[in-house]
């Protein structure tokens, strides 16, 4: 946490002073703050997951998937269905969200297969269903969900505010609710998990259905900022997700973390990305750029969390043998 912080706090002391005319502005945090909900949603849906020691690779394809349905819905329903069609769109999006979690959660929790080949396929699963309906091509909307992109809530995106919202509620059920518990107990270990009689399929099946809402949510946010979804769009934002949740000290292996820190962790990736554009400007070849450095920082992260997780449990190790050692002599 305190390289986290000192991360973001470095990041933005360099950038205002390489930008200072443009980069502290009001006008600047607003675009950043909106820029970062969504994919701050995705990366609660890599939060959760990686806390019960799975992950869901599907929550792109399930967004895409969502944004899609409100937009036939919107269209179906007429420039002139006012709130229904409002309801109707975001209802039917969450609706889709909600049955992707399910299916993801029922076939982890019955299966027992790794939850990468699952929601792998299950992706492809999505994809398939979302080209099959546009035939590839992106779909409009009528501008109902326009407002919740371009409103404000003490100067801050309203789109924003959604984020912090969840990430509030889904803080407080983590560390301080049963099932938060049995989250991090399944992470920790499958096996106790089931030997204490936790409900571990029910926990894998709400989590799973968690992370199809939310990634519903983030679905409808690109889709109200720019009235078009399309089965190819944010493909990068899988592995921004999950570098964010890495970075943010989830442990991929489950059992550790808290989610609140994702808010750091999206204004550091935030702050970087802004970074990487400024300095590659106008070239052609920057967003290839920015994809080889998220890979790289992705690798990286990885390696070094795994090597504090091992120090870590190393030192635990010597200091309960330490102890063992102190306490023989009294005991004879």
């Amino acid at each position: 946490m305190i390289l986290l912080v000192a991360l973001v706090v470095v990041l933005a002391v360099t950038l205002s002073a390489l930008a200072p005319n443009t980069f502290p502005t009001l006008r600047n945090m607003q675009s950043m703050m909106g820029q970062i909900a969504p994919l701050a949603i995705l990366s609660l849906c890599i939060g959760i997951t990686f806390l019960i020691g799975g992950i869901d690779l599907s929550i792109v394809a399930v967004a895409n998937c969502a944004a899609i349905t409100a937009a036939l819905v919107g269209e179906a329903m007429g420039p002139d269905a006012g709130a229904l069609g409002i309801l109707a769109a975001g209802g039917s999006a969450l609706a889709i969200g909600l049955l992707a979690g399910l299916t993801n959660g029922f076939l982890i929790s019955r299966s027992r297969v790794h939850p990468i080949a699952i929601t792998l396929g299950t992706m492809s699963v999505f994809i398939g269903i979302s080209t099959g309906i546009t035939n590839g091509a992106t779909v409009f909307g009528n501008g109902y969900l326009s407002g919740l992109s371009t409103a404000t809530v003490a100067l801050m995106p309203m789109t924003f505010v959604v984020f912090l919202v969840l990430l509030a509620l889904c803080t407080v059920v983590t560390l301080k609710t049963r099932f938060g518990f049995h989250m991090y107990a399944l992470g920790e270990s499958d096996k106790v998990a089931r030997f204490s009689r936790l409900p571990v399929g029910r926990t894998i099946l709400l989590t799973y259905a968690a992370s199809g809402v939310l990634a519903a949510i983030a679905g409808l946010i690109m889709f109200s900022s720019t009235n078009a979804a399309n089965v190819s769009f944010a493909s990068s934002y899988l592995m921004q997700a999950i570098l964010i949740a890495v970075v943010a000290g989830i442990d991929p292996y489950g059992g550790t973390g808290r989610l609140w820190a994702i808010l750091l962790g999206a204004a550091a990736m935030q702050m970087l990305q802004t970074g990487i554009n400024m300095s590659l400007g106008s070239w052609s070849g920057a967003s290839f750029a920015s994809n080889f450095i998220w890979g790289v920082l992705l690798i990286a992260v990885l390696g070094l969390s795994k090597w504090l997780s091992m120090r870590k449990r190393r030192t635990r190790e010597a200091e309960v043998e330490q102890k063992l050692e102190a306490a023989q002599p009294e005991a004879a």
